[in-house]
């Protein structure tokens, strides 16, 4: 089966859309990448989403017009996938946009239109993927660690972390699914973002406000001691916690011990390099794979070897582009959706089962 996969994660920075064709043996099928497109939101379509996740109050009809415009958008990247492709795709996996994620109380929201997507492209859509996990008492997330068990778990003890707007990782000691452990770590490049952009920039490209900066040891310790950090899995964050309240009351605690801009993106990426290792301190992992955005980030990258002392794989290394991971991980998701098959780890999420997650829109 061929199946794509369309995602857009909290940095709300873009689109990437996968494709996947997916073998019919299990457990443990053949899974070959085909195709990677890549689009950047026009400005005005990222603030909006950035507006909509903000926790400030939104108007249902802007909430409504937005759900209309990303299907649209959506449906755009997957005409060009298929392109790519050159054949028809027996499904789409739309992971949608996060625009609410409360795990503790049971809530969680993805918008943007499946039918316009399923209509545009003729093809069989699968999204809501997280609502299921919810209903069964999970956090509907994370979702992606069971293509992970999939593509990654060959018996080396391995963690496999993505560093998005979240940062999560998957620890895989054995091949069995039932052994998998998966959880968001924390920010990603989300405050890492927030803080550049004060400074004009969209990201810290390559690092390199970081490695000028310089540490600011008290704002990172006040960082540090953020709740969520000394919660225990299974457990999931978002912008909720992380977003912009967050970034500016870590830039005014740099300032108010006489930090620069560059020295707030320095703490904020150590920020996320300490949260990553404290994840993966004391396991049995001989490799660390990174994929996402962050993979790009030399300065983090070169930070994050240094901390947890493993051997650092981009996916790349293995197959699947960095920035492409999630997108083919949701892609291997709406396949098994489309045969009725389970595609979740409750052990992951903390739901009291496996469930077939997703709902299918059918054009």
């Amino acid at each position: 089966m061929i199946a794509v996969g369309i995602m857009s994660g909290t940095s709300a920075d873009g689109m990437d859309a996968a494709a996947v064709e997916i073998g019919d043996e299990r457990p443990r099928p053949t899974i070959r990448f085909l195709a990677h497109v890549a689009r950047d939101h026009p400005d005005s379509l990222r603030y909006r989403i950035l507006a909509a996740g903000s926790g400030a109050p939104l108007a249902a009809h802007d909430i409504a017009i937005l759900h209309a415009e990303l299907g649209d958008a959506y449906a755009s990247i997957g005409r060009e996938i298929v392109a790519a492709l050159g054949r028809e795709p027996a499904c789409i996996a739309l992971h949608g946009q996060t625009i609410a994620h409360f795990p503790a109380e049971h809530a969680t929201l993805q918008i943007g239109d499946a039918s316009r997507v399923a209509v545009e492209l003729a093809a069989p859509v699968i999204d809501d993927f997280r609502s299921a996990d919810v209903a069964l008492g999970g956090q509907g997330a994370p979702l992606v660690p069971f293509a992970d068990h999939l593509l990654f778990a060959d018996g080396i003890p391995r963690a496999v972390l993505n560093i998005g707007g979240i940062a999560n990782v998957t620890l895989l000691p054995t091949r069995q699914p039932g052994d998998v452990t998966a959880f968001d770590t924390g920010p990603g490049n989300m405050v890492i973002d927030q803080l550049a952009r004060k400074g004009g920039n969209e990201l810290d490209r390559d690092g390199a406000a970081a490695a000028r900066g310089r540490i600011i040891e008290p704002a990172l310790a006040k960082a540090l001691g953020h709740p969520y950090f000394a919660r225990s899995a299974p457990k999931s964050t978002g912008r909720e916690e992380f977003g912009a309240p967050f970034a500016q009351q870590l830039l005014a605690d740099a300032k108010a011990a006489g930090g620069s801009l560059d020295d707030a993106i320095a703490t904020a990426t150590a920020l996320t390099v300490e949260s990553i290792g404290r994840a993966v301190d004391g396991g049995p992992w001989r490799e660390l794979i990174v994929a996402g955005g962050g993979a790009r980030n030399a300065t983090l990258i070169e930070r994050l070897r240094v901390r947890t002392k493993l051997r650092i794989l981009l996916s790349d290394e293995l197959g699947i582009p960095a920035e492409a991971r999630e997108a083919v991980a949701f892609a291997i998701l709406g396949a098994y959706r489309l045969g009725g098959e389970p595609n979740t780890l409750p052990r992951c999420t903390g739901a009291s089962r496996a469930v077939s997650a997703g709902a299918i829109q059918r054009p």
